[in-house]
């Protein structure tokens, strides 16, 4: 019985192409957080397209009480569209701010979510 090496060649060919096409499937991770908010239990970093995202979430913490998940996208605070970091930093950190509307994106649908940060219930 003589073995081909066409079968052994096709295989390695077909075995070499799958880390690149699973790389294309796979969402890459967010880098490093950047906007951390005690106050509001969560973190935001930016992910590969340079979108604000929640990158991490503090359990029982306001914003996951209010339904925010991991890897939603920050449009917007209290009104005004976020587009960088450094914007982000200075309202989720500014004092004196009990309520603070959120918009967010989920898989392409928009919604707003309202973190009290004042009081009892938004201490942290």
């Amino acid at each position: 019985m003589i073995w081909s090496a066409r079968p052994f060649y096709a295989t390695a060919i077909l075995l070499a192409s799958l880390p690149p096409l699973l790389a294309t499937q796979l969402e890459r991770a967010p880098s490093a957080p950047a906007a951390v908010s005690n106050r509001m239990g969560l973190t935001l970093g930016e992910d590969d397209r340079h979108r604000i995202v929640v990158t991490s979430l503090r359990s029982g913490g306001m914003a996951d009480r209010n339904g925010i998940r991991v890897g939603d996208q920050l449009t917007g605070i209290s009104g005004r569209p976020v587009t960088a970091l450094t914007a982000v930093r200075k309202l989720v950190r500014a004092p004196g701010h009990c309520a603070m509307p959120l918009m967010l994106d989920r898989h392409g649908i928009p919604y707003r979510a309202i973190i009290w940060q004042c009081g009892k219930t938004g201490a942290g």
